[in-house]
């Protein structure tokens, strides 16, 4: 039975998982299988072969569907004779032993890489299954796997044969595009791509924004947006979430940027700013960056978003306030009375 990701790891781990060093593993070679446990080795690999990457997400530990795909399939003597020649294969297993410090198989390293993959790729279940291209990019996300055969596997696998063909054929248009053509390709690439793995597109974002220096396009902007939300990601990826406001705030200041993309900015500002229990202060910066979104088109669909969050965030800084308040004022009875009677 599938099971949720986060519920297969402890406390301590899921608070790794979005605070995250940005770690390099070491690059592996495949096991006996010709499997790959680092997705860093496969996607390297892949390159050299021109192949695709299977990227598998597994708790081996929990068996089940885990267990026999990883028995039956992964490691059946015909795996690399029927999806070899098209793809590499990379497992990448959770299995709780992996992270107890007394293992043998315990690597602070290994662990934190394979955490950040899991971030990035958006890995919520196990086992689950990427298609990616040998670029990283995603080209079909199977989250139900409930394979007993190579044949079987092969069988799920071509049920988003379009989705992998088409990404193919993308790319391919990709490679031999130029100037504005290739700038419209890109953008075709990151529309056709989920939100929950454009991380891996930001490349891709960024050769638009250095490429169309005088937004010949029409879509700098988009793209400034889509950098400030990687390097947003970054921030929590680099354990400094505080900063990831700023990857927002810094391109207001570009002409690109339309009116539309301005309050979209500013409210990714209020959104990270409140991503914890914010104290008075941040409240109030909260309610500042929502009023300089509202500002900017109070008509629009997300203003009136703003005027619901603006309100809300009022009511939690003057609750705030109000116990700030009650907490200062006990303080200073309790320094008073701590004073009392050393006067004669």
């Amino acid at each position: 039975m599938k099971k949720n990701f986060f519920t297969l790891i402890n406390a301590s781990l899921l608070i790794a998982l979005s605070l995250l060093f940005a770690s390099c593993a070491k690059k592996a070679r495949p096991d006996n299988y010709g499997i790959y446990s680092d997705l860093d080795s496969a996607l390297s690999a892949a390159k050299k072969s021109d192949k695709k990457v299977l990227l598998f997400f597994t708790r081996i530990d929990q068996g089940g569907l885990n267990e026999t795909l990883l028995n039956d399939v992964l490691h059946a003597s015909d795996y690399q004779k029927k999806v070899g020649d098209e793809f590499e294969s990379c497992v990448i297993d959770f299995s709780g032993e992996r992270f107890k410090k007394d293992s043998a198989s315990f690597d602070k390293d290994a662990n934190e890489h394979d955490m950040k993959t899991a971030l990035l790729y958006g890995a919520d279940s196990t086992p689950a299954l990427l298609v990616l291209s040998k670029e990283g990019y995603v080209g079909a996300s199977i989250t139900y796997l409930p394979a007993k055969s190579v044949d079987e596997f092969t069988e799920i696998l071509e049920i988003d044969r379009g989705n992998i063909d088409a990404l193919d054929a993308l790319l391919t248009e990709l490679d031999s595009a130029k100037g504005l053509s290739r700038i419209q390709k890109i953008d075709e690439l990151y529309e056709k791509t989920s939100t929950k793995f454009r991380y891996q597109l930001r490349g891709l974002a960024e050769e638009v924004i250095k490429s169309d220096k005088k937004n010949e396009s029409g879509l700098v902007g988009k793209y400034l947006l889509a950098r400030a939300s990687t390097k947003a990601m970054d921030c929590y990826i680099n354990r400094e979430p505080e900063k990831a406001v700023e990857a927002y705030l810094e391109p207001l200041d570009s002409e690109f940027l339309s009116t539309e993309d301005k309050q979209r900015s500013y409210f990714a500002a209020a959104y990270v700013t409140g991503n914890g229990m914010p104290t008075a202060a941040t409240s109030e910066k909260i309610i500042g960056y929502l009023d300089a979104a509202i500002a900017l088109a109070p008509d629009t669909p997300l203003a009136e978003r703003c005027k619901q969050l603006r309100s809300r965030q009022e009511m939690f800084l003057n609750n705030q306030k109000a116990t700030e308040e009650k907490k200062a004022a006990e303080s200073a009875i309790d320094d008073t009375e701590s004073g009392t009677g050393t006067e004669e």
